[in-house]
């Protein structure tokens, strides 16, 4: 996104990459269907975002999700379609797609490609920065006006541990908080029994309830523990409760469960009545203490369909998180995302210190970031967005 902006702007761009293409986030995060941005107010849109709220009332106020969607379909000729869960996706639902557009486009406006170079040093003196950056040939130095680093967070990086480029801004000064993951599956005791007919199947529609809040949506039980939107919003270790029928109270639940005339064992009556999917009920079954499921009086179980007891063990490692929390601290920035330390040298993305959910926030975060960078180099180097062609980036 940096680089569109500044090369429709007419500066001269060049796109580092230390891999063989271009995009590989991008593929991974669009991987089960592309979701770019949400449509919730942009209030609340920018309540999703840790960090500084000026922050972020600035960046996503001058990009907004209307702006996002609008690069992608009239710039990138890709159409888009908000899905009932408030999500916009592409249409065919593949950042593929989406990635060959975009690169299209970046190489119309002249961008230079350089692939399998990976910045191993980097300097900022006399109104210049120079970029060392290593590739199977050796080691060359390049010099530029300005530089916006976008190298991500510590999450989908299997091969880095620990994760190299937070050496290149921590030897200059640069104050940075330790990667962590964020939108992770958390860590569950399933019994083997329970897992032997529920791994790999949907939690239907529950409510999860943690010490950072509640919601709704589907989860998945998964060999390791629990995934999905809910543990993503408000996953934290520790005790938790699922309301398995959140669209009925304890006492319409209890009315049901007794208004079954034959002579119905409780787990039965709650099999017929409460139509639950089969994940839920292998829960309640394989995971209800035997005198509460045989309890005729019923009021017990309710309490545990309406609050089932869950113990979150922790998150799943960094390298299997959809993204990460940490980074660069905002402190080390100026508004326009140039780091105090390093003059010229801007920095967006999941580098920063922040995090948001999934369903269209991060990708929108990580594009706003990218203009304002652009932005804030556009002005060091004395350029508006229409200027004619000027010095390297």
């Amino acid at each position: 996104m940096a680089a569109d902006v500044l090369a429709e702007a007419g500066v001269d761009v060049t796109l580092f990459d230390k891999r063989s293409s271009p995009g590989r986030k991008l593929l991974v995060a669009g991987s089960s269907g592309l979701n770019v941005t949400n449509a919730v107010p942009l209030d609340e849109f920018v309540a999703q975002y840790t960090g500084p709220a000026e922050h972020w009332n600035s960046v996503i106020g001058g990009f907004t999700p209307k702006n996002w969607l609008r690069h992608i379909e009239n710039k990138l000729g890709t159409p888009t379609f908000l899905g009932t869960s408030g999500r916009y996706f592409v249409e065919d639902m593949k950042a593929a797609s989406l990635l060959r557009a975009w690169t299209d486009r970046l190489h119309e406006l002249a961008v230079h490609f350089e692939y399998g170079l990976e910045c191993i040093g980097v300097e900022s003196k006399g109104g210049r920065v120079t970029l060392t950056m290593r590739s199977a040939a050796g080691d060359e130095p390049h010099d530029f006006d300005a530089v916006c680093f976008a190298l991500g967070g510590g999450s989908w990086e299997p091969k880095e541990d620990p994760l190299r480029w937070p050496a290149l801004f921590r030897e200059r000064g640069v104050e940075f908080e330790a990667f962590r993951p964020a939108n992770a599956g958390y860590r569950v005791a399933w019994s083997e029994a329970f897992l032997k007919e529920a791994e790999g199947q949907p939690l239907k529609g529950v409510v999860l309830t943690t010490p950072k809040g509640s919601r709704k949506a589907d989860a998945m039980v998964t060999r390791y523990g629990i995934e999905g939107t809910p543990v993503y919003f408000v996953g934290v270790t520790g005790p938790a409760t699922l309301d398995l029928q959140p669209d009925l109270s304890d006492a319409k639940l209890l009315e049901r469960l007794r208004a079954v005339k034959e002579n119905l064992s409780p787990i039965r009556r709650v099999k017929k009545q409460l139509h639950l999917c089969p994940a839920a009920l292998a829960l309640i079954f394989h995971h209800t203490p035997k005198e509460v499921l045989e309890d005729r009086g019923l009021e017990r179980l309710v309490a545990r369909i309406k609050a089932f007891p869950l113990e979150l063990l922790g998150p799943q490692p960094l390298a299997e998180a959809i993204s990460s929390g940490g980074g660069i601290r905002f402190s080390e920035l100026d508004p326009a995302l140039m780091l105090h330390k390093l003059p010229g040298v801007f920095a967006a993305g999941e580098m920063l210190d922040w995090e948001a959910p999934t369903g269209g926030f991060l990708i929108q975060g990580c594009v706003s970031e990218g203009v304002a960078a652009a932005r804030g180099i556009l002005k060091r180097i004395g350029r508006a967005d229409d200027s004619p062609s000027a010095g390297p980036a």
